[in-house]
């Protein structure tokens, strides 16, 4: 009889069964796509602790339950090589968007401000709470003379990472 057939469908604080959806509602920048095996699940960001790769473990449990629940020919190992797999799929995420702003950086230490700041400006656009684009920004702004803005870029940034 084989194994049964699931439509896409909304549980676990969002969380998602990717089959069957398209293209562009899997690459939801509030998601994690995770695959195992030929299932594919969207995790909400909001199941992971802050900013860390790490899925907060009673979102873990959540996580098992709803897939044993739905899938049930899913072990207990394969619910934890899947809770490991959303985490590396996590740090790879903040792998990438860590290089975007390590350039940035090299720019502002090469003495390229304006490419800097656009760099940071650009990266704002999708991830507008992080206070080390922030940062960049407003050092690169400052560097180019326009300190207000410059201080006010940096302000946002302690505010941001808890220092204000």
């Amino acid at each position: 009889m084989g194994r049964p057939r699931h439509s896409a469908g909304s549980y676990f604080n969002g969380l998602t069964v990717a089959s069957g959806m398209t293209e562009g509602e899997r690459r939801n920048p509030n998601f994690i796509e995770v695959s195992h095996g030929r299932l594919r699940v969207n995790v909400p960001l909001s199941a992971y602790e802050g900013t860390t790769y790490h899925i907060r473990p009673e979102e873990a449990e959540k996580l098992k339950r709803t897939l044993a629940s739905r899938y049930p020919w899913l072990t207990p190992n394969a619910l934890k090589v899947f809770i490991e797999e959303a985490e590396q799929a996590m740090r790879e995420r903040i792998q990438s968007q860590l290089g975007e702003m390590e350039r940035a950086r090299h720019a502002l230490q090469a003495g390229s401000y304006e490419r800097a700041k656009r760099m940071a400006e650009d990266y704002l656009e999708d991830r507008p709470d992080d206070p080390d684009a922030w940062y960049v920004l407003g050092e690169a702004l400052c560097r180019l003379g326009d300190t207000e803005a410059g201080f006010a870029a940096l302000r946002k940034a302690r505010a941001l990472g808890g220092k204000g």
